[in-house]
């Protein structure tokens, strides 16, 4: 029973990360969002994260590699785009 918990806990959050990754490429892809915004941004951070844990749960090390990545790109994104200007952008 442990197990099934685990595996229902890891796989929801690797859902909701794909979630997260989508709306925010949809977002941006219909111009709601710009790829400056904090919001992408944080998008992208959580859905990596999420995605990298899930996929550290089922062994999968190419999976959560490419999305921990993923997470520091926008991570790098953010600051540059936001906190190195001294003024953090609206959440658009």
């Amino acid at each position: 029973m442990h197990h099934l918990f685990g595996k229902t806990f890891f796989d929801g959050i690797g859902w909701f990360g794909a979630l997260f990754y989508l709306v925010s490429y949809f977002l941006l892809i219909i111009k709601k969002w710009r790829s400056t915004s904090f919001a992408f941004h944080l998008c992208n951070i959580l859905g990596g994260l999420l995605l990298s844990g899930s996929a550290l749960y089922d062994v999968s090390y190419p999976g959560a590699f490419i999305n921990f990545a993923w997470a520091l790109i926008a991570m790098y994104g953010m600051y540059t785009d936001q906190f190195k200007k001294g003024r953090p952008e609206n959440q658009d």
